[in-house]
């Protein structure tokens, strides 16, 4: 605790009044000059107390002249004994003043000490508090990026869900939007289309520019007005590039590295989504389409017969089943091998996928045996329809180990409802139909 400070006043009024009480008692007491004196400690008191320093060591010279001089001024009559005595108390009171100064000393030492640890906790407080608020910053802005990526998360979960590509680049692109407020964000798909995306292209890496007035990658007027901050990220779909997604804004440093690396994500991402749903389509197609023909399997065609009476039966209106199969296919395989067996095959199937509608429907019903599905049209309409395909099928010519060979195949029709409700029935009466064409002479529509 500080010690109370005397004003300027007190400073002066202090030891006058001690200088004038010793005058007065010296007046007054002259032969008991050794009894008064020694009151003059008190002007060391004093400055002790007030902590004047300029001044005392004048007193000091004073008082020191006094006690040795007063004392044969004061009592002509002074004996030796006398005069030690004044020397006593001189050299008293000058180990009174040491002492005092001293003391003082080691007051100012010890307030020093504790001021300067007082500066340097203050110092650590200010270091401590500096650091609380860096801290918190940290913090919230941890919590601020944790709050992001919560959010981008679930956006990519939900963008997971998508059931087409289209949908899965439309997601993506709002996905960016709430990601980068205020940014312009585009996907476009295709080839390359301005320097940013050669750019991206050539190095198959993400561009991000955070100025484009200080970037030296690019000189000024590659950029348009909205663009100072800028990314550009490739899109890719089985490793071959297929887009790009870019986002401008236009205030610098809109874009960090972690919002790169965000938006990257969420591009890998959306790039595996759209490969999981082209595999699970190919996967869905092999599983009811003939590799080989690329026709539909004979459980799609089970599939579709069964709706296509339900629907028949609403709209009252007719359909016909063809069944076909290769004349003399066995022949094939065994003059010119299972390959040649197989082109047969593949060429069948590509005649009859040529030969009917978008609406109409083809399986491979098994081995060389296929089955049409004529929506919405009479027998008369499905023979001339099978007619169609057999004239193709007889007028392609194939060659197999160097000799030319001719391909033809045989028909039988039947129409729902008029010739069987049943889709077994239907079946086998176009089945029935066929075998008539074979026992006919091959080559031929049968639908009677």
């Amino acid at each position: 605790m500080n010690k109370l400070r005397p004003n300027a006043a007190a400073k002066v009024a202090g030891p006058a009044a001690i200088l004038g009480a010793l005058g007065w008692s010296f007046w007054l007491w002259p032969a008991h000059f050794l009894w008064v004196y020694p009151a003059s400690g008190a002007l060391f008191l004093w400055f002790s107390w007030s902590g004047e320093k300029e001044v005392k060591y004048i007193f000091l010279f004073l008082v020191t002249v006094a006690g040795l001089i007063l004392p044969g001024v004061l009592n002509p009559a002074e004996t030796p004994y006398q005069m030690i005595g004044a020397v006593a108390e001189v050299v008293c009171l000058w180990l009174l003043f040491f002492a005092l100064s001293h003391f003082e000393n080691s007051r100012k030492s010890s307030r020093e000490a504790l001021a300067a640890e007082e500066a340097a906790a203050e110092e650590r407080i200010k270091n401590l508090e500096d650091e609380l608020a860096r801290y918190r910053m940290h913090l919230d802005s941890t919590l601020a990026r944790i709050r992001d990526k919560g959010a981008l998360s679930a956006a990519i979960q939900d963008m997971g869900l998508a059931s087409s590509p289209d949908e899965v680049k439309a997601r993506l692109e709002a996905l960016l939007k709430n990601y980068f407020p205020g940014a312009a964000v585009e996907l476009r798909s295709g080839a390359p289309r301005d320097f940013a995306d050669k750019w991206v292209a050539e190095r198959k890496i993400p561009l991000l520019v955070r100025n484009s007035e200080t970037d030296s990658r690019f000189p000024r007027g590659f950029f348009g007005e909205g663009e100072r901050s800028f990314m550009t990220l490739p899109l890719h779909l089985f490793g071959r590039l297929v887009g790009f997604v870019r986002a401008a804004a236009p205030e610098p440093d809109r874009f960090r590295a972690e919002d790169l690396r965000g938006a990257e994500l969420a591009c890998t991402l959306a790039g595996v989504s759209m490969e999981n749903i082209y595999l699970f389509e190919k996967v869905n197609e092999l599983a009811i389409k003939d590799a080989l023909t690329g026709l539909y399997t004979h459980r799609a065609f089970q599939a579709r017969l069964e709706e296509e009476m339900l629907r028949s039966a609403r709209a009252r209106v007719p359909f016909s089943v063809v069944m076909a199969d290769i004349d003399h296919f066995k022949s094939y395989n065994d003059t010119f091998g299972h390959q040649a067996g197989d082109a047969v095959l593949t060429a069948v199937g590509e005649v009859i996928s040529a030969g009917i509608r978008d609406i109409d429907f083809a399986a491979r019903y098994g081995g060389e045996e296929f089955a049409l599905v004529i929506t919405g049209a009479g027998k008369a309409q499905a023979a001339a329809a099978a007619e169609k395909i057999r004239l193709a099928l007889e007028a392609r010519s194939f060659t197999f180990a160097g000799k030319p060979s001719r391909v033809t195949a045989s028909f039988g029709v039947a129409e729902f409802p008029a010739e069987s409700p049943a889709a077994g029935q239907l079946v086998r009466a176009a089945d029935e139909r066929l075998y008539r064409a074979k026992q006919g002479g091959r080559n031929r529509v049968v639908s009677e």
